[in-house]
């Protein structure tokens, strides 16, 4: 995966997933805690994730409130309501690129948006009174964090769709 920003067309992807607010400090104990809900409920359903698990940030007002969504993409839609819902990752034009290293994760965020206000497009967001609330901006987990203890090791692509 090219570890430079760019800017590409990506197809609308469907997954399952459970959603929390919280600060940027509590991601260490909220995101595993997440991912077992989503596990546990593939595991029920006897599904088979078609992808990585991701980070959907639908709501940012760093660093004290972040909506944000833990999700595992499927083939297709599924019948998921409650704790674990289905839900869509919209298609379009996306700005992304790879980072390594969760310290690195702030960082890489304002230099892809930088990137992409250097390029002259602009987020697919809008500010409310919860903070920017974003149309998909996502992080992908490229390493599988079960085989590599070291967060600093650990590889990741951000996506933030861009309007047009």
């Amino acid at each position: 995966m090219d570890k430079r920003p760019r800017i590409e067309q990506r197809q609308e992807r469907h997954y399952v997933g459970t959603r929390q607010v919280m600060a940027m400090r509590d991601f260490d104990r909220e995101i595993p805690a997440m991912l077992a809900i989503v596990s546990e409920w593939l595991d029920a359903h006897h599904v088979r994730p078609a992808g990585r698990p991701f980070l959907r940030f639908h709501v940012i007002d760093m660093p004290e409130r972040m909506d944000v969504e833990l999700g595992m993409p499927t083939e297709q839609a599924q019948d998921a309501a409650g704790q674990v819902e289905s839900h869509l990752l919209p298609a379009g034009r996306y700005a992304a690129m790879e980072y390594t290293g969760v310290e690195n994760g702030v960082e890489a965020n304002t230099q892809l948006l930088d990137w992409i206000a250097a390029q002259g497009e602009q987020p697919n967001a809008h500010a409310s009174e919860k903070g920017e609330v974003f149309q998909a901006r996502y992080e992908t987990f490229l390493t599988d964090t079960e085989a590599e203890p070291d967060q600093r090791r650990w590889s990741f692509e951000v996506a933030i769709q861009v309007r047009g």
